[in-house]
């Protein structure tokens, strides 16, 4: 009986590992994924570097009422920002798993490579719909989602965070949005 209960534990862990990291062929492709997103919006989609700056600007703003040091908007990880922002647009859903299957940490490799050198690092993602303009107006109202939501707050507002990427599509007056937000990374080899 322990050997079947013993057996039955290894073959769940075996599958919560699978289902934690998209298969080897979606990982090798993932970069090319993500470019072409970047590369080849649909009709009608574009990217909004304003509103870009205008969530950026509110990230610090609302750091600044709660006390927190400002974040150094960064282009570092904005490409990753737009990526995602697209890929829920383009395929119509809100989360943190990419349409491939990819992760956060698995995302954020194929732009950073070895991500352990971030000491921290986490990303806010939000959809504004309804009648009017993709104006800064309504990129303050998507913003508000994340104030109104106790973990994408925490991230707002989390000390170990120095920076913030920003990206922000925008098709037929909805907008798309994710920041990325990180810590300044180690030097390689600090902690080998």
């Amino acid at each position: 009986m322990a050997f079947i209960f013993h057996r039955l534990c290894l073959i769940v862990a075996f599958a919560l590992m699978l289902a934690g990291s998209p298969p080897a062929s979606q990982a090798e492709t993932y970069g090319e994924f993500a470019a072409g997103l970047l590369r080849d919006l649909p009709a009608g989609a574009r990217f909004r570097p304003d509103l870009e700056a205008v969530i950026a600007r509110l990230a610090n703003r609302y750091r600044a009422e709660e006390g927190k040091a400002p974040l150094e908007s960064s282009v570092l990880f904005r490409d990753a920002a737009r990526a995602h922002a697209a890929d829920m647009m383009v395929n119509g859903f809100m989360g943190h798993r990419a349409s491939t299957g990819h992760n956060f940490d698995s995302r954020m490799r194929v732009f950073a490579g070895d991500i352990t050198r971030f000491p921290a690092m986490a990303e806010n993602a939000a959809r504004a719909s309804g009648k009017g303009s993709a104006d800064a107006a309504k990129a303050r109202r998507l913003f508000q989602q994340w104030v109104k939501s106790s973990p994408h707050r925490r991230t707002l507002l989390k000390r170990d965070y120095q920076f913030v990427a920003s990206g922000v599509v925008e098709r037929d007056g909805e907008l798309w949005a994710v920041q990325i937000f990180w810590a300044k990374p180690r030097e390689k080899g600090m902690f080998q």
